[in-house]
């Protein structure tokens, strides 16, 4: 065999024995030559699963209805829920049933950033979304991960938790969680916003109490004062020192009292020496003008921002 033929046929069969010890051992993988296309097929993968990401995230701080949303039904009390991000990632908090399987409200939080829910008493479920780069609601971030808080979360009538997310690590899944009862609510920072949802009887409701009494009531624009039940009022020992007077409501003129209460708290903001009236005729407390007049109220469609003047 001629030398010149000789080397061509060495250089094929060294040709051929390396693209076998590629096939065969997996080269590319071990010397990390395909990462670009794994990583490819991650973003492409999380986009397929939830449409195409979205330019920006939720407006921060502002809770959002998801599928079938807890509202607080007439006669029903209702919880305030606050939820505090101190976690180093941005998150989204999601409140859901309590199997997880169905998602009520969500709220995107900044770190730092802090909202107030006001739902039905009872038991529900708690899931974190934390990443940096946001996709979609269904994908949540497109590098984060999806973190469910272990335990059911018991919401007691007319009280006040909270959940407060921190870090115990760098990565965006290093989310601790602390949840606690606070009872009913206490004085509230001047600079604070409380988030209401109109509920199923089409009204908005807001956790409170009247001299230390837990109490929920249903904002009233049409109401002059606050009302409260007089049986509500003799169950809690209201009554006291009331002097008698009568009103005049939508059923006609009712009898009742009137009385001066030393604290009188909304959401958390604290009132002193406020008159209050027991209404006999009444079936749910009332929050007047009497109150509201000192607070700024913001309503839009079924949302309502209260805070301070």
């Amino acid at each position: 065999m001629k030398p010149e033929r000789l080397f061509w046929l060495l250089v094929a069969v060294l040709w051929a024995g390396l693209i076998y010890a590629a096939y065969v051992f997996d080269l590319p993988t071990k010397l990390g030559l395909n990462g670009a296309v794994q990583q490819s097929e991650h973003v492409s993968e999380i986009a397929d699963a939830g449409g195409a990401c979205d330019a920006r995230p939720p407006q921060s701080a502002r809770a959002f209805d998801i599928d079938a949303v807890p509202r607080v039904k007439k006669h029903q009390h209702a919880a305030q829920f606050d939820i505090d991000n101190q976690h180093r990632y941005p998150v989204l908090a999601i409140l859901t049933s309590p199997d997880g399987e169905v998602e009520y409200r969500g709220v995107y939080l900044l770190t730092g950033q802090k909202a107030s829910l006001v739902l039905p008493a009872g038991d529900y479920g708690f899931t974190v979304l934390s990443g940096s780069r946001w996709c979609n609601l269904d994908s949540g971030f497109s590098d984060g991960y999806v973190v469910p808080y272990p335990d059911q979360i018991h919401l007691d009538r007319q009280s006040r938790s909270s959940m407060n997310l921190l870090s115990f690590g760098s990565t965006a899944d290093a989310v601790m969680f602390s949840f606690a009862v606070h009872g009913v609510a206490q004085a509230a920072n001047r600079n604070e916003v409380l988030e209401l949802s109109r509920q199923m009887d089409g009204h908005f409701h807001v956790v409170g109490s009247v001299d230390g009494n837990p109490i929920t009531f249903m904002i009233d624009t049409g109401a002059t004062s606050v009302t409260i039940p007089y049986s509500l009022a003799t169950e809690i020992g209201l009554d006291r020192n009331c002097k008698p007077a009568h009103f005049i409501t939508a059923a006609g003129r009712v009898p009742g009292c009137m009385a001066v209460v030393q604290n009188l708290t909304v959401g958390g903001f604290q009132f002193q020496q406020m008159e209050v009236s027991f209404n006999k005729g009444g079936e749910m407390p009332l929050l007047g003008m009497s109150v509201l007049s000192q607070l700024r109220v913001q309503q839009n469609a079924d949302t309502m921002l209260i805070s301070m003047n």
